[in-house]
């Protein structure tokens, strides 16, 4: 994989014509060449903010001549994937793409902020790390779709689970190599290491989204967060067992009702987490798709005492 650096951001080759940008948040990059001075460029995903995209284009500007922004590919809506949209689709007045859910929390951003939260979100929350600038939708991907654009083959993969209507991109460079970009159907190692617990929104749906991606055939494979990967069968294997550990976790302190919230911190407390406004609400909102995951397998149960919601494991 030949890299390419600049002064602040890494082009990393991973097949003909297809590249990631390494962040934060990693941009996958599709190139079709349409003659040695024009470059068609399609981007999966546009990172965190307006910088970063911006960088990201004034780089391909500077390695591929004078390029023409076809489309951004959302894998999903979150603010951290979909923070530079809008100042791209103003800049070059490119496509967005995206699931039919995914397109509407696009369009309406705050959305994410509120569901964090459970409610208005407080100012801290309703930041741009939560909220990303609206950027209307021009095309609704479907589920195990596939699409030919010149030389470039993209397959869209249904990966529900971190978000309810996620993709990941199965990109076909003219070289004939596939790239799978994962978005956050899974975690990099270093993600995972510092992470244990990352947001998801449906337990049972991210497992299988896991064991999905683990069976995926491709030369290269790209979490949103995390290095690449010739290989994700050990990956897929710490991401499951990651999970799997939440729910015995929670189980366990379950042995006595618990509320929400006095779950929240005996599973930090456990996990030797030290929370921040944020990490609150994201593992908050997690804890919540466990124990709706658990119930619905019969391994939790709640009720109501003393004007409180009370959960308690069942012992199944």
């Amino acid at each position: 994989m030949a890299e390419i650096k600049c002064q602040s951001l890494t082009l990393t080759e991973l097949s003909k014509d297809l590249y990631v940008f390494s962040g934060p948040t990693n941009i996958g990059v599709a190139v079709q060449k349409i003659s040695p001075e024009l470059a068609e460029i399609y981007f999966i995903d546009t990172g965190e903010d307006a910088d970063f995209i911006q960088k990201a284009l004034e780089e391909c500007e500077r390695l591929f001549g004078k390029v023409k922004v076809k489309a951004v590919i959302c894998t999903h809506a979150h603010a951290d994937h979909i923070g530079g949209n809008a100042w791209l689709k103003q800049k070059t007045g490119c496509e967005i793409w995206a699931t039919q859910a995914e397109k509407s929390c696009a369009e309406t951003p705050q959305i994410q902020a509120q569901s964090f939260y459970g409610g208005l979100p407080l100012p801290e929350i309703d930041i741009p790390y939560f909220h990303a600038k609206e950027a209307l939708v021009d095309k609704v991907i479907r589920d195990n779709q596939k699409m030919e654009c010149g030389r470039l083959q993209f397959e869209f993969v249904p990966l529900p689970g971190h978000s309810f209507d996620m993709v990941g991109v199965l990109a076909t460079g003219s070289d004939g190599n596939k790239v799978f970009y994962a978005g956050d159907g899974i975690f990099g190692r270093t993600m995972i290491g510092r992470y244990w617990t990352p947001f998801i929104v449906d337990a049972r749906a991210f497992k299988e989204t896991i064991s999905k991606i683990a069976k995926i055939k491709a030369a290269r494979f790209v979490p949103s967060h995390g290095d690449v990967y010739d290989e994700v069968e050990e990956l897929s294997e710490l991401n499951l067992i990651s999970t799997i550990s939440n729910e015995i976790l929670v189980e366990e302190i379950l042995r006595e009702p618990k509320t929400h919230e006095e779950l929240l911190k005996d599973f930090a407390d456990k996990s030797d987490m030290s929370f921040r406004l944020s990490q609150f609400m994201l593992i908050g909102s997690t804890l919540r798709s466990y124990l709706t995951y658990l119930y619905a397998e019969g391994r939790v149960r709640w009720f109501i005492q003393d004007n409180k919601m009370l959960w308690e494991a069942t012992g199944n």
